[in-house]
């Protein structure tokens, strides 16, 4: 069996939803958002940027978003998600031109390394024998000297983690895992996260040590999720972006009293306990309201007495 980091991060997120997506391997018909969208839009141009660098051309700035803005209407699609209603399509694709304009301007004439690999996959072997592996994909992994390599990792979100964050992230240091078996000549490895909203560059590296701490960790957490029978829910704030409520117990009720006729909806028991809640929740204001009445008068009350 074949891990990756989004595997385990969604059973460390609820195994119930690491059954459905890899165990029954439920499909669901998920639109994509306008975040994801431009992301992959700003990779696209990113990946462009270095593979024709690789062949001795420089694009211009003005190619490089010719390129950009000709895939965005090439993958563009009236189904994609835009939550944010004060926001607009073009919002988002100016947002796009602007990472890559800031970017562009920041790294040009882009001569501070040499790039090794684009979008390489990586294999990871967690254990003596090879039985359990963990694979990846590096956005770039890059050379600025001889045995020095930095993976890069292109973000286009929309908030800035803190350092510590950067410092037990466990994809990038698994990838560094990889690199060091994939090239023996390593003398160092340091991680970089680029966060184009704020044309920042975040590094972190890891020991030898807590590489070989990060191993059996992730070892230790495959072997727990291998021994699991009872994959539990897990609620929270994620929920509402999981394609999968639909059909989790922990929510699905909702969904069936939408499908219900009117009249059967008023008479469900969950919809009876909301109905008896807010009806109880008005008489209650509507006592203090009057109780604050009475309050009233007798304070005139007590004034004109006094």
């Amino acid at each position: 069996m074949i891990y990756s980091h989004s595997r385990l991060s969604t059973f460390e997120q609820c195994p119930y939803k690491y059954k459905l997506k890899y165990l029954d391997k439920i499909e669901t018909d998920v639109p994509d958002t306008i975040e994801t969208f431009l992301g992959s839009r700003v990779h696209e141009t990113l990946e462009k940027l270095y593979r024709d660098l690789d062949y001795q051309k420089k694009n211009t700035i003005e190619e490089l978003l010719a390129f950009y803005h000709e895939e965005w209407q090439k993958h563009w699609s009236d189904e994609i998600v835009i939550v944010k209603k004060d926001y607009d399509v073009d919002h988002y694709r100016k947002m796009g031109e602007k990472y890559i304009r800031e970017y562009y301007k920041k790294y040009h004439p882009f001569d501070q390394d040499r790039t090794i690999a684009i979008e390489e996959r990586i294999l990871i072997d967690l254990d003596e024998s090879g039985d359990y592996k963990l694979q990846g994909y590096i956005d770039r992994l890059a050379e600025p000297q001889e045995g020095y390599y930095v993976i890069h990792d292109y973000k286009t979100n929309q908030r800035l983690p803190p350092q510590q964050h950067f410092d037990s992230d466990r994809q990038l240091a698994l990838y560094a895992i990889g690199v060091k078996n994939q090239y023996p000549d390593v003398k160092n490895i340091d991680l970089a996260w680029h966060f184009l909203k704020f044309n920042k560059q975040i590094k972190s590296k890891r020991s030898e040590q807590q590489l070989q701490q990060l191993k059996k960790e992730t070892l230790k957490l495959i072997k727990k999720i291998e021994r699991t029978t009872t994959f539990e829910t897990n609620p929270s704030f994620l929920c509402d972006w999981c394609e999968y409520k639909s059909i989790c117990p922990q929510w699905s009720h909702l969904y069936k009293l939408r499908e219900k006729p009117e009249n059967e909806y008023l008479r469900d028991s969950g919809v009876a306990l909301v109905d008896r809640y807010a009806e109880l929740k008005e008489k209650t204001n509507q006592v203090k309201l009057d109780l604050f009445a009475e309050l009233e008068k007798l304070e005139e009350a007590l004034i004109a007495y006094a």
